[in-house]
């Protein structure tokens, strides 16, 4: 569940005089060349739906459909936060509780770490998707994040996906009722994401297949390798979302658009905010969230009227595939 980081390029644009009025002429590639382009460096499915105010386009390419259903990641935690917003409005709880007063003995300084530091990343907890034994095991949650309690803390933002562990035992806690249920309950159903679910074990029904691939020094190496057949446990409230485009696209069209978002947004200068973080291009900033789990490559960002979900089914990516897939997120969202 890395982030991904955004990178931007120049974009050429010529402008020609036709009929004697002027008018600027494109000279990138489509959007759509951008996905060929993934495919033909080896990745074997890209979905994209880009929209633009009440236009939307919506493809896909290589082997994988439009409407294909996906593991979002890391996505899950905008998703979770709408979650805890939600029942904050409701009563039962605030932000601003300590983790204690709803799970006693969860964190050894449970009662100073609270709800908004584990939504906004600012808990210090260790991050324990960087152990590889914890991440690809089937620990249960409150074993994971036990694990990174003892560990020294981090001071400040320090993005982790272990707080949105121990945000869902929380909200379970707070909300009486297992995650599951208060997704579907408080998020899915209000939201109208019909083709969404929380799925920590193996994903049901028909979906884009994750690739996994053995990396050296951070390089791509070896062949692609099925991940359908694995399970999400050790993700659970931090990743095991699965989504489609059009649900995601539904989902933070919504949220930014309104004032839940807005109070969700990172404030100023921030990198994170409560469920949505911030990325820097050279045109511009880009709110959104991203994710990466059990080969499945997934962004959603907004970037003025354009709100783009874009998802790759391979990791990690060769150079010339991230390079590719940079090129594809510059085209939607920095035309």
């Amino acid at each position: 569940m890395r982030r991904l980081a955004f990178t931007a390029v120049a974009l050429v644009v010529a402008v020609a005089v036709v009929a004697a009025a002027l008018r600027v002429v494109d000279r990138e590639p489509s959007l759509e060349q951008r996905a060929d382009e993934l495919v033909e460096e080896g990745v074997p499915g890209v979905v994209v739906r880009l929209r633009d105010r009440a236009d939307v386009d919506a493809f896909a390419r290589g082997r994988a459909a439009p409407a294909d259903r996906f593991r979002v990641g890391s996505i899950t935690k905008t998703i979770v936060a709408v979650l805890a917003l939600k029942l904050a409005d409701a009563g039962a709880l605030r932000l601003d509780d300590p983790v204690s007063r709803h799970v006693p003995g969860l964190l050894r300084d449970g009662d100073r770490v609270t709800i908004r530091d584990l939504l906004a990343h600012t808990a210090g907890l260790e991050d324990y998707t960087q152990d590889p034994e914890l991440l690809e095991g089937e620990l249960p949650p409150r074993a994971l994040v036990a694990i990174a309690d003892r560990r020294p803390r981090r001071t400040g933002y320090a993005y982790s996906s272990t707080n949105y562990l121990a945000l869902g035992l929380v909200l379970e806690a707070a909300g009486k009722a297992p995650l599951e249920v208060l997704l579907r309950r408080h998020v899915v159903r209000p939201f109208g994401l019909s083709e969404t679910t929380f799925e920590p074990g193996r994903v049901s029904g028909a979906h884009l297949h994750g690739h996994t691939r053995a990396s050296r020094d951070g390089i791509a190496t070896g062949r692609l390798r099925d991940t359908s057949a694995q399970s999400a446990r050790s993700a659970w409230a931090a990743g095991a979302a699965v989504s489609t485009a059009a649900d995601l696209d539904r989902l933070f069209a919504r949220l930014l658009g309104g004032e839940l978002g807005a109070r969700m947004r990172p404030a100023g200068g921030d990198r994170y905010g409560l469920g949505l973080a911030r990325f820097e291009t050279t045109c511009g900033a880009v709110v959104g969230h991203t994710g990466n789990l059990l080969g499945t490559i997934s962004v959603v960002g907004a970037r003025g009227s354009r709100l783009l979900v874009a998802a790759a089914n391979v990791y990690p990516l060769t150079p010339s595939q991230e390079r590719a897939f940079q090129r594809l997120l510059d085209r939607a969202l920095c035309e």
